[in-house]
């Protein structure tokens, strides 16, 4: 309503005039305020032909259409029901990562132990947000666990099978955990470097949609065996999974449901709300759980049935009700070459991720596409939070989340103090110790329904990003095809391979740190396949246009309000700094 008013305001000024809210935004609308438009508002030249809509009006006219944008602010009771919302959109996905890594850590059915994962998860998951929305893009963007980093840690992990451990060793995992802990934050500074230094750039012209394409879709892809051991401990219950997330987020999406609102001037009232598709996994969850918990108390499910519910009463009473994440909690991170090298692959996966995640939601959330200087900062601070993730333990990185900038679009709430509410609660979930115990006793078939979607829509968003190529060139179809096959081939026959002790040596080198390499890349389907993607894409002959790199680019190449992007991306102790010291001008994470 603000911007509204205020744009109206700007509009019935003649040229020349001042407005006393925002003068430099006034001045530069003018020429789109005084614009005549036809019936369908859009603008008319001269002659009264329509004239094309720049990129400048269809980002006025975004703001107008907002609620609230990323430069205002809703009341903080109402900021804090908005948090709450995009919060819960990212809860279901986010538990699940520490949930699927627990198998890999050897603690799986240990719910004290996983709960501890699940609570370091969502209490970096906050800080993460926090550093990227006031000191990162400055956009509202929350940073949440990225299945990116799993595929590596499967690969990392997957050299010393589970089976030595002793159940009455608590603390067994840890070394898992901590060579995790040590290549992701090794991984991190690279991020940071990159970031600092302005490469982000350089890098982008050598990864073009090609390479994106194969790289998020074989992280789905790869990860489907993973899927059907968990669905197979009981199909009826992983497809019942599957069948209730369907039906709340696809077909009952649009749906409203009258929900009590009280206000002062109306007093209690009803409401109708769109709530399915927002709590989709949340419902799904809680209908599945209680099915297996009836089941389990009728004995429906014998006594061995991975779908049967489990008593926490022991797992509760042993956790703490508050839990703080602390460096060094699961001992001293330690580092691998091996490990290092896969988790380049997850550190350049989640920044190509991120930056195409910053001018979506800066163009949802009515800001102007974001500088350069403004995506260094941004993969600058994701470095930073991925590498107190690795410090704290969650062993996974963390990288900005899709689904909540989706969910801008359809609210229509862009604000910065929305995203801060939201990570506040992050940050008191993960600080109760009991809920993540909660959490991590879920029944086996109930997260392999959920894997079931979670990781085909993954291949799909990485599918998505040949909307931009040519698929009528031949040159692009077997690119595209090569990668990908032999990115899902390789692992299939690898990892047999390494299981078994007499196979494994018959491709040994002899030089552990070699062996430990080749292990990590030939488990990693992700990286075989964006590897030979990327190499062929940059090789074979074909144009910009064939390849889909105009397309793609064309997002940075929008025209820009200065004075709006000024004041939206305006980060106050980075310029506090320059101010003071100039030479910080020069560094190219710092507005010119």
């Amino acid at each position: 309503y603000f911007i509204q008013s205020n744009l109206r305001f700007c509009c019935s000024m003649k040229p020349g005039m001042i407005s006393a809210v925002h003068p430099q935004e006034c001045h530069i609308n003018h020429g789109f305020c005084e614009k005549e438009r036809d019936e369908n508002n859009i603008p008319l030249k001269e002659n009264g032909e329509v004239e094309q809509e720049t990129e400048l009006d269809e980002l006025h006219n975004i703001r107008k259409q907002m609620r609230f944008t990323v430069d205002t602010n809703p009341p903080w009771p109402i900021s804090f029901i908005l948090g709450m919302q995009q919060y819960l959109i990212m809860f279901g996905p986010t538990f699940t990562v520490p949930v699927i890594l627990a198998p890999l850590l050897c603690i799986e059915g240990d719910a004290t132990e996983t709960g501890k994962v699940i609570n370091t998860m969502f209490v970096m998951c906050g800080l993460s947000t926090l550093i990227q929305t006031f000191f990162g893009t400055r956009l509202p963007i929350i940073q949440s666990g990225s299945y990116v980093y799993f595929a590596v840690a499967a690969g990392i992990l997957s050299k010393n099978p589970c089976g030595d451990e002793t159940p009455e060793d608590k603390t067994h995992w840890h070394k898992r955990m901590a060579e995790l802990q040590g290549n992701l934050m090794l991984g991190s500074v690279l991020q940071m470097f990159l970031g600092a230094f302005g490469l982000v750039g350089i890098l982008l012209k050598v990864i073009g949609p090609i390479t994106i394409t194969v790289l998020i879709s074989l992280i789905g892809l790869c990860l489907a065996g993973v899927a059907a051991n968990n669905a197979s401990a009981h199909w009826g219950i992983s497809i019942g999974m599957v069948m209730f997330i369907t039906l709340f987020s696809e077909y009952l999406k649009n749906v409203p449901v009258p929900v009590p609102s009280y206000s002062k001037s109306n007093g209690w009232e009803v409401k109708w709300i769109k709530v399915f598709s927002t709590l989709s996994i949340i419902l799904s969850l809680a209908i599945m759980w209680s099915l297996c918990a009836i089941f389990t108390v009728t004995d429906v499910f014998p006594e061995d049935s991975p779908a049967r519910t489990k008593n926490l009463t022991e797992s509760l009473s042993n956790a703490n009700w508050f839990y703080f994440p602390y460096p060094g909690q699961f001992g001293t991170p330690t580092v691998s070459l091996a490990g290092f090298v896969g988790m380049i692959a997850g550190v350049i996966a989640g920044m190509v991720e991120s930056i195409g995640d910053y001018y979506a939601c800066a163009k949802l959330s009515g800001a102007p596409p974001p500088p350069k200087y403004v995506l260094n900062r941004g993969i600058l601070m994701e470095g930073v939070g991925c590498f107190l993730t690795g410090m704290c333990g969650p062993g996974i990185g963390v990288t900005s989340y899709s689904e909540n900038i989706g969910a801008i679009g359809l609210t229509k709430v862009g604000s910065r103090r929305v995203i801060l509410c939201s990570a506040i609660f992050m940050l008191i979930i993960g600080l109760i110790g009991k809920i993540g115990v909660i959490f991590a006793s879920m029944p086996v078939p109930i997260i392999g329904g959920m894997y079931l979607v979670m990781f085909g829509i993954i291949a799909a968003v990485g599918i998505a990003n040949l909307q931009f190529v040519d698929l009528t060139s031949s040159r692009n179809v077997f690119i595209i095809g090569v990668s990908l096959y032999i990115g899902l081939v390789v692992p299939m026959w690898s990892g047999p391979v390494y299981a078994d002790p007499v196979k494994k040596a018959t491709i040994s080198t002899g030089v552990d740190v070699i062996d430990q390499i080749v292990a990590v890349i030939l488990t990693s389907g992700m990286i075989i396949g964006a590897v030979i993607a990327c190499f062929l894409d940059n090789t074979i002959p074909g144009t910009d246009d064939e390849r889909g790199m105009t397309s793609y680019k064309q997002a940075t190449d929008q025209a820009v309000d200065s004075a709006l992007a000024r004041r939206i991306y305006h980060e106050p102790l980075m310029e506090m700094l320059a101010t003071k010291f100039p030479v910080l001008r020069k560094l190219p994470f710092v507005n010119q």
